[in-house]
């Protein structure tokens, strides 16, 4: 009977060890939970060079962006809170450049895109998930920054690809399956219309997705630009 004392006694004393343990486990949990993060690069197609400031910090290779240049593929947290996410500055200042809202959600993979518009710098921000390449193919996807061209419609060597009646201005198209290798895409505004963008020849390698960027012309020229970059 004593002994069966001592169990009925010990019992409950050992439950309310194990809880104290689970408890101070779950605290430490509580304090040590990292937040919740995306993947982003960002592709500066404006006229203005771009410091791209993470978590507070602007990384080297992610200041003084300019035309055509992106940022390395970076972990941002999503919360979107003063000083956590992502910020941009005029280069070389901690001005910042207005337009951009932070809308990223956890282990999502995003692209943002400055571009030029008549009342300055626009952000858009693109969700690349959805878009597996065809095996032996790359995806690519068309973003238009050019306001004055209207809509364009993307071809490789003649044949046109998936943009459909073209991709407005400060929209991207949806993904589409392009060939691996070097590949050269024109654009026009239609069927039958003339070429207003040439890419000159791209690399493409099987599995990647790019973004392609049709921007406008540089100051004194005519001719569209273009540009592309890889996905993270």
């Amino acid at each position: 009977m004593l002994s069966l004392h001592i169990r009925a006694t010990l019992t409950p004393l050992a439950l309310l060890s194990v809880c104290a343990i689970a408890a101070c486990g779950s605290d430490d949990n509580v304090t040590n939970t990292n937040p919740s993060t995306a993947t982003v690069r960002f592709i500066n197609a404006s006229s203005q060079n771009i410091d791209v400031s993470n978590g507070g910090t602007v990384a080297t290779g992610n200041n003084n962006l300019a035309f055509g240049a992106n940022s390395a593929c970076m972990t941002v947290n999503t919360s979107g809170s003063t000083g956590t996410g992502l910020a941009f500055n005029q280069a070389g200042t901690t001005t910042a450049i207005p337009g951009f809202t932070q809308s990223f959600a956890a282990n999502g993979n995003y692209t943002v895109i400055a571009y030029p518009s008549s009342t300055g710098t626009q952000f858009i921000t693109l969700d690349n998930a959805g878009f597996t390449p065809t095996s032996g193919q790359a995806g690519l996807r068309v973003f238009n920054a050019a306001s004055t061209i209207g809509s364009i419609v993307a071809l490789n060597n003649g044949t046109a690809l998936g943009t459909g009646t073209g991709v407005s201005y400060g929209n991207a198209g949806a993904f589409m399956n392009v060939p691996t290798g070097s590949q050269t895409i024109t654009f026009n505004t239609g069927t039958g219309t003339t070429t207003v963008a040439n890419t000159g020849s791209l690399s493409f390698t099987a599995g990647q997705n790019y973004t392609l960027v049709v921007a406008p012309a540089a100051t004194g020229t005519n001719t569209l630009r273009t540009f592309m970059v890889a996905g993270c």
